[in-house]
């Protein structure tokens, strides 16, 4: 900004500085050990053994095919809540490793996307960082195109563009780990949790990063092309199932399912019943002592706020703890009816009535 005769005027934009079309050249992965297999089958051992083409459908991969990488990569509901993100987190790169166990924060691993750098009750979801992700190879087969990430798009390319979208949350999801490792100690920590490939070494892990945040605007200028979801970096639980509670009923399950029994949803719902009883209590007590007092015994506004509050300590209790039965009677019918209408759908699928089948013998 600039200023000429008392005002203040906005100078254009700093042009970005042109992505090149892999984020690093490096191959930092063990590269000693002799191997007479193909390159793809050798980067097909990098992926999962199996995968959910559908929630209830497991398949094994047979080429490190589009869908299995959409799979890896998806980040899809958070992306569909992106304008109401900031309520559950900063759009700044997630703190250190070391940072995390200092906030008390217990590190979790989970291997879905969506799911990363949520944290909660104690804990830090992480999703582990996938061999392929550091493979050059990978990046340049599967996820580039012949023209930059700042290129125009109207521009024609020799080969049409593989998946934007995919590069744009694997570069997101890389650059969350340039940040959670940060020092020798995140490094160590990452290792002894099983994030990171087991013989990557702290010299290699730096060469790495060198060459990512290599520019004098460092992730910058990364970040401007990531998906949105990892332009924030952790996001609390409890707000991100708030907004998903909000947008999709009492009934929904939430981003992360916060009750995976009837005893949890009993013992998390009635720790706010026990506390406003308490505090009624507490209310009471001062109320009987002020009766006994000469003064407010003879008043009868006092008399009647005394009545009127006895009165209400005692059914709001009661329809708390009916309103809470009640709600779980209804998400017991709920989950009922949910299993049963999968149950019929998955027997469609399998084309088998299990249910009508005689077994036969004690193994079936």
């Amino acid at each position: 900004m600039s200023h000429e005769k008392g005002k203040i005027t906005q100078q254009p934009a700093v042009p970005m500085t042109p992505l090149p079309v892999l984020p690093f050249s490096c191959n930092i992965l063990d590269k000693d050990q002799e191997d007479d297999r193909s390159s793809e089958t050798q980067l097909l051992d990098q992926f999962p053994a199996s995968y959910r083409a559908d929630p209830d459908d497991l398949r094994a991969p047979t080429a490190p095919e589009l869908d299995l990488i959409a799979k890896e990569m998806n980040v899809k509901r958070l992306h569909g809540i992106i304008h109401l993100l900031w309520l559950a987190g900063r759009p700044v790169p997630p703190r250190p490793r070391h940072y995390q166990l200092a906030l008390g924060r217990e590190i979790t691993v989970i291997e879905r996307m969506e799911a990363h750098l949520v944290w909660g009750s104690g804990r830090i979801y992480l999703k582990p960082l996938p061999r392929y992700l550091l493979n050059p190879a990978f990046w340049a087969n599967y996820l580039s195109c012949n023209q930059s990430l700042t290129q125009p798009p109207e521009i024609p390319q020799s080969h049409p563009c593989g998946h934007p979208p995919l590069k744009k949350c694997a570069l997101g999801f890389l650059l969350s780990y340039v940040a959670l490792i940060a020092y020798e100690n995140d490094f160590a920590i990452a290792k002894d949790k099983r994030l990171i490939p087991a013989e990557i070494t702290w010299p290699q892990w730096r060469q790495l990063v060198r060459e990512i945040l290599a520019g004098g605007d460092g992730a910058n200028r990364l970040f401007a092309h990531v998906n949105p979801r990892f332009i924030y970096g952790e996001l609390r639980l409890n707000r991100l199932n708030l907004i998903f509670f909000a947008l999709q009923g009492p009934l929904s399950t939430g981003f992360v399912a916060t009750w995976n029994s009837y005893g949890a949803f009993y013992r998390d719902n009635s720790a706010w019943i026990i506390t406003f009883t308490a505090y009624i209590i507490l209310i009471l007590s001062a109320a009987q002592v002020g009766l006994s007092t000469t003064k407010l015994a003879e008043s009868n506004a006092f008399q009647e706020a005394s009545y009127g509050f006895t009165i209400f300590s005692i059914v709001v209790p009661v329809f708390a703890l009916g309103m809470l039965v009640g709600l779980s009677v209804v998400l017991w019918a709920y989950n009922v009816m949910r299993t049963r209408r999968f149950e019929a759908k998955r027997s469609k699928v399998l084309n088998r009535a299990w249910r009508e089948e005689k077994v036969e013998g004690i193994t079936g």
